[in-house]
């Protein structure tokens, strides 16, 4: 590249340096640089933001902000976009943008716009050059390459390493992925090409996060990837992704065509795994390796040698994916980034919090809500069957300290005695009486996806909330005609093995599996048609990593996917209500809606629920529950079920129309810019359905 401001001025990718090339250096004459500052931090209102550049003079503060895409796919970045500069603009800020087809394209347009800023401030005027030489720029036409390294700077590791992504960076071919792991990489791709470090891309369980997380480490790694899951099933699915001999993966195996076309594949180092133990690899085989595979326990401290942390040096890692990021911990996550501080970020996610209720801790530039992935037909409909107990005439026994029993008619009543909802909902759970009535349902469910899905056997996952009360489910499972067992840490390997066969095989006796924090995060079984959640949970998103285990679509001989429904079963004492309207609630829908015409055959629930209601003769220890104090079930209960569509034909279809018209207004923004006398969007929308044989 020729001399110009981009040697003087420091750039973190190619969009930066471009715009110094071909933006500021015919703009402004070489002595501006004293008042350009890169990557400059502004705080607004509580909110850090950093500034591609700032351009500081004596009355105008101007902010250059770059965008890697003119227009954002996604609707919630589009709006945080606003949002910043906003919050910019309230600074005394003065706000100039400029994209990479801008800058590529409209060069000469994008060189007076800023001159005309530069002259509106005594200090800086000075320096706008009078003729302006301004060159044709020699870019790439893939804004993707927006966040590929600077060209005309020095390397940026000063060791032999990042050989292979430079030469596999630009031969990604995106066209294997599905369009929101497109969209996602692409706004990745704007974000870290604007300068952004720390980015999370929120996207439903079957959207596939692991594809996404596959293509941004080959895209946006300039010399080493570091991919850390929470445990053995995911990076075991990583492992697969990353390794060309394994079926379906990620690099060749692509649906649609391989990702990494006539190119090598990246040398994997996967960690922690049984023959592999973190201890016994030396930090040679670490950077003889392009992308490590790892989970957080194998991270440690530092203060150990076996740790990873401790092995590595701050910078033999620039990229970091960080697969189910919701579950990490603060500190996890502080020790990780400090030990990498000038290294990029990605956290994934199907959850929008962490399981401690506080946001995800980076700047989500990408969200694929569940309704998206249900309309694109990667995820099932969910189907809520929420039992309501009459609490005002649900009796319940209570057993004092002292043996003394009495009978308590009424939530009220045990409340008043309790003093505690949450003890009130593990009563609930554990008590024969309300474990029977979710059975009931639970039944009626399996009854018609029988129907539905034949030939294939579906499958209930219920979660417990220890080895007694998931023994006690089981039970009850069997004397409803549920083929269940149990499945906990407790278990010998073995006999871990054998449970998940009998329950995964279609020649497998199980119907049903009780389990008590297994079968988590990664563990995607699509014959599981209905969940039964009978533990409260506190978190939303370790109830939605529940739930999601049964939320990818099932490949069906007769049944496509917006016929296929997920049935979520639980009991309105558990204290899920709150979770369930946070599914809908993230979706945009209104989380009131019952619907009006029954979704499970009312004849078959009567005729067990007619059975389903025998005193417990109690089951599990006090320690158990928890309770302390007075010990107490429910020895009677009657109520109805409430049942709902948490994303209704009508909402889908009305998403996937918000979707398409989205999409036509980025199409007519980039046509009406370019053209003269445009014509009006409602004439431009007939045409482009016309021309793409739509209604």
């Amino acid at each position: 590249m020729g001399v110009g401001l981009e040697t003087l001025v420091s750039a973190d990718s190619y969009l930066e340096e471009a715009f110094l090339r071909w933006v500021l250096t015919p703009a402004a004459d070489a002595g501006i640089v004293q008042r350009v500052h890169s990557q400059y931090p502004v705080t607004v209102q509580g909110r850090t933001y950093r500034l591609d550049y700032l351009i500081a003079g004596e009355t105008l503060q101007l902010a250059v902000e770059l965008d890697g895409f003119a227009f954002h796919s996604d609707r919630a970045a589009f709006t945080y976009d606003r949002l910043r500069q906003n919050d910019l603009a309230a600074s005394g800020l003065t706000v100039l943008r400029f994209s990479y087809d801008a800058v590529r394209t409209d060069t000469a347009r994008c060189v007076a716009q800023l001159q005309a800023m530069l002259r509106l401030d005594p200090l800086l005027a000075p320096w706008v050059t009078a003729v302006p030489n301004v060159e044709v720029p020699d870019m790439a036409g893939d804004p993707m390459r927006s966040a590929d390294p600077p060209r005309g700077a020095a390397p940026v590791w000063p060791v032999p390493g990042g050989a292979y992504f430079d030469e596999v960076r630009g031969r990604v071919d995106r066209g294997p992925l599905r369009s929101c792991q497109d969209e996602a990489l692409a706004a990745l791709a704007n974000y870290y090409a604007s300068g952004g470090r720390h980015g999370a891309t929120v996207m439903a369980v079957g959207a596939g996060k692991t594809a996404l997380g596959v293509a941004a480490a080959l895209s946006f790694t300039r010399k080493r990837a570091l991919v850390v899951t929470p445990g053995s099933v995911i990076r075991g699915t990583f492992a697969s992704a990353l390794d060309p001999g394994t079926a379906g993966n990620v690099l060749y195996g692509l649906a649609r065509g391989p990702l990494l076309p006539g190119t090598r594949p990246p040398a994997t180092l996967v960690l922690d795994a049984d023959e592999e133990q973190i201890s016994h690899v030396s930090r040679g085989r670490l950077l003889a390796a392009d992308i490590v595979v790892t989970n957080f326990h194998a991270l440690g401290t530092g203060d150990s040698g076996g740790d990873l942390l401790a092995k590595l040096e701050p910078g033999d890692v620039d990229f970091i994916v960080v697969d189910e990021a919701h579950i990490a911990a603060s500190d996890s996550y502080q020790r990780l980034f400090a030990r990498f501080p000038a290294a990029r970020t990605l956290l994934m996610s199907a959850c929008f919090t962490r399981l401690d209720g506080k946001p995800i801790d980076a700047d989500v530039v990408y969200r694929y809500r569940l309704v998206d992935s249900v309309a694109d037909g990667s995820a099932k409909n969910l189907r809520a069957h929420r039992f309501a107990p009459e609490t005002a005439s649900t009796v319940y026994e209570a057993v004092w300290p002292d043996g003394r029993r009495e009978q308590v008619v009424g939530r009220d009543a045990l409340l008043s005695r309790l003093g505690d909802e949450r003890k009130l909902a593990r009563i609930t759970a554990q008590s024969d009486a309300s474990v029977r009535q979710v059975m009931a349902v639970t039944r009626a469910c399996l009854e018609v996806q029988a129907k539905l899905l034949d030939p294939v056997r579906p499958r209930v996952l219920f979660a417990a909330m220890g080895q007694a009360h998931a023994e006690q489910i089981a039970r009850i499972a069997e004397e409803h005609g549920i083929a269940c067992a149990t499945l906990h840490h407790s278990m010998p390997a073995s006999a871990i093995a054998a449970t998940r066969r009998r329950f995964e095989s279609e020649a497998g006796d199980l119907e049903g599996i009780v389990q008590l924090r297994m079968l988590g995060q990664g563990y995607d079984f699509p014959p599981i048609t209905v969940v039964v959640p009978l533990r409260p949970y506190g978190s939303f998103g370790e109830f939605y990593q529940f739930v999601g285990r049964g939320v990818r679509v099932l490949r069906h001989p007769r049944l496509a996917p917006d016929q296929q429904y997920l049935d979520v079963v639980c009991h309105a004492e558990l204290g899920l209500e709150e979770h369930l309207e946070a599914l809908c609630e993230d979706n945009d829908m209104d989380p009131a809606v019952l619907l009006d015409t029954p979704l499970i055959d009312a004849t078959v629930l009567d005729t067990v629920l007619d059975g389903g209601d025998e005193g417990p003769d109690g089951t599990g220890s006090a320690e158990d529950r928890g309770l302390g104090g007075m010990d107490a079930f429910v020895l009677y209960e009657r109520g109805r079920v409430e049942e709902r569509v948490i994303h209704g034909v009508d909402r889908v279809e009305a998403r996937r129309d918000e979707r398409e018209t989205q999409l036509l207004a980025q199409r007519y923004a980039v046509y009406a810019q370019s053209t003269m006398a445009p014509v009006p969007f409602e004439q431009f929308v007939e045409y482009m359905r016309r021309l793409t044989g739509g209604k």
